[in-house]
């Protein structure tokens, strides 16, 4: 679903995941991310609003008290129309040259966690509160790093691991979304969004695309919104956006109008209104805050 050329390797997080292999984000209010990919696992919790979580060939719709657990390497992308609130704990005990609390390395397991698949789970009012209090827990150690405070780190996602591990044992509340599970009903959904994503340049209207398809409008529009969560129209702006924010970042010698034009916008000005209604700030602000040393 999400074309290797156009993911972001997460340097942010990489460089925090070497200070410390837990890293923490509470409570965010997000408009979505970029196809991107990190060392190590993730944790996401969605507390308010709703979104489409693509990772890898899986599409998952989240709503509140929904929690995905999926390993950082696989590509993945949150879309959503609006804001949505959110909690990820990323994790990576990987690399065993840290040295960091080498005495507990052998209480590190997370191999339930499948390499590839997306585990989704559906929790209930109170289990969903557990987990609230425990990110609260571990937001109090990271933030004010008081004495022992990289064990009580490591217990306490421990404890998430295990309480949702303990969850698998009851089917109804988890799904491995692998890509069979997907079926074939996908088939059209994630062909659509693969080529969307490899030719943002070209004509991506409705109609266009419907005809490449050999479907009716209709029939793609009402399949892409039960799928991904959100209309045809919006998952190409979204994808035309985490693209311009891309070439702004690593491509500084090309203008502003002429990434407007490589990824299919027919003006900068319309660039910049987009990108300022996803991302609350002009592609010049954001190249500028990139850029500044």
């Amino acid at each position: 679903m999400i074309k290797n050329n156009n993911i972001d390797w997460n340097k942010d997080m990489v460089n925090k995941l070497k200070h410390f292999p837990i890293v923490l984000h509470s409570n965010q209010w997000m408009k979505g991310t970029g196809p991107h990919y990190h060392p190590g696992l993730e944790f996401h919790m969605t507390h308010e609003g709703t979104g489409t979580m693509v990772v890898g060939k899986q599409i998952v719709l989240q709503s509140p008290r929904s929690v995905l657990v999926f390993r950082g390497m696989v590509p993945h992308q949150m879309i959503s129309r609006s804001s949505y609130k959110r909690s990820v704990v990323s994790i990576n005990f990987g690399d065993e040259d840290t040295g960091m609390l080498p005495s507990l390395h052998q209480l590190i397991e997370f191999a339930w966690i499948p390499n590839e698949v997306c585990l989704n789970f559906s929790l209930t009012p109170k289990q969903f509160l557990r987990m609230e209090e425990m990110v609260k827990e571990l937001r109090h150690e990271l933030m004010t790093r008081g004495t022992g405070w990289e064990q009580v780190a490591l217990a306490q996602v421990l404890q998430m691991s295990v309480f949702l591990q303990r969850m698998l044992v009851e089917p109804e509340q988890v799904t491995a979304l692998s890509s069979q599970t997907s079926g074939r009903k996908s088939d059209l959904v994630q062909q659509c969004s693969d080529f969307v994503c490899g030719n943002l340049g070209e004509d991506l209207s409705l109609k266009t695309v419907a005809r490449r398809f050999a479907v009716s409008e209709a029939y793609l529009t009402r399949s892409f919104t039960k799928e991904m969560g959100i209309s045809f129209y919006q998952y190409v702006l979204l994808q035309r956006v985490a693209e311009g924010k891309r070439l702004l970042r690593e491509a500084p010698d090309v203008s502003i109008s002429e990434i407007a034009y490589i990824i299919g916008f027919p003006s900068s000005s319309h660039f910049s209104r987009h990108f300022k209604l996803l991302t609350e700030e002009t592609p010049s602000v954001y190249r500028q805050k990139i850029l500044e040393p």
